[in-house]
């Protein structure tokens, strides 16, 4: 049923234009307003008190799916909750927006839609490698990067993270993912005190599927080089979960000599490449699935 409802979310996904109603950004916000109304993660609440409330719709639903659904029941219920879970229309809108500003060569307009994007959680490290791509590289070719680097990102963030939590937990391990996922941005933008708190257990439920994600990368595109540094990275602790998905794909996937003349002139050209690999890789997770489910070790 895994590989079932991840075939039938992932078609429909592409085929349809998502309602705001069909996406969990709009529950989980209202789950926060809430959560907040009660108290449980205003200014003087504990980590403790955080972690229980994002965990607890994950286990309510275990329990209905256990207790009171049955296979065919399961089935449908998952797939609603993957479908809900799964995507970001906003980030897919930004992106067209994008294409067409670098086609224009509009580079003010595709530094407002890089911001558009949203990474509150990797401020640091967007700092960091924007500081060096500055000093490297022209300015459409910094744009692209930037852009190209958080889209990488927030496309593991809306699909392979979630694929990969519904792999090992179904709909409840796809819900809780996206819950976290979604609070600790909300966090972090309204400078919460609890946004540290909240950033230590996305890192936590980063740490093993980022570093799937990234070996499919390597293993669809340049994988002697990229190769090094996923063994450099795979145990290390000290590293962010954005860092080492970032660093990854731009080895697996580097652009050609002709790539870069053209991403003087277009800021799109990085971008599209990284798209391209991100899908090769939800491809590759497919296919992982599908070995799994047929060896028995995927129900």
């Amino acid at each position: 049923m895994i590989l079932m409802s991840l075939l039938l979310v992932l078609s429909l996904e592409r085929l349809i234009s998502k309602e705001p109603n069909w996406h969990i950004e709009k529950y989980a916000s209202q789950y926060r307003e809430w959560l907040t109304g009660k108290g449980w993660i205003g200014k003087k609440s504990n980590s403790a008190v955080l972690y229980c409330s994002l965990l607890a719709p994950a286990v309510i639903l275990a329990a209905v799916e256990y207790f009171l659904l049955g296979a065919f029941l399961t089935f449908i219920e998952q797939s609603i909750v993957l479908f809900l879970c799964i995507g970001c229309p906003a980030l897919r809108a930004t992106y067209k927006c994008f294409l067409n500003a670098a086609e224009r060569n509009d580079l003010q307009a595709c530094s407002m839609y890089t911001d558009q994007l949203g990474h509150c959680a990797n401020t640091q490290s967007e700092s960091e490698d924007g500081e060096y791509e500055e000093k490297n590289q022209g300015s459409a070719q910094v744009q692209g990067k930037s852009f190209g680097q958080h889209l990488t990102w927030l496309n593991y963030q809306h699909y392979a993270a979630v694929m990969l939590w519904f792999m090992a937990f179904g709909a409840p391990g796809a819900l809780f993912y996206s819950l976290s996922r979604s609070t600790t941005e909300a966090l972090c933008t309204a400078q919460h005190p609890l946004r540290e708190t909240a950033g230590r257990l996305m890192f936590a439920l980063d740490y093993v599927p980022v570093r799937i994600t990234t070996f499919g990368m390597l293993m669809m595109g340049h994988f002697s080089r990229a190769l090094p540094e996923w063994i450099k990275h795979a145990l290390q602790l000290d590293i962010s979960a954005y860092d080492v998905l970032t660093i990854i794909s731009a080895k697996a996937e580097m652009l050609t000599p002709e790539e870069q003349a053209l991403q003087a002139e277009n800021a799109a050209v990085e971008p599209k490449v990284l798209v391209k690999l991100a899908k090769r890789n939800v491809i590759f997770l497919l296919v992982v699935t599908s070995a799994l489910t047929v060896i028995g070790s995927l129900a």
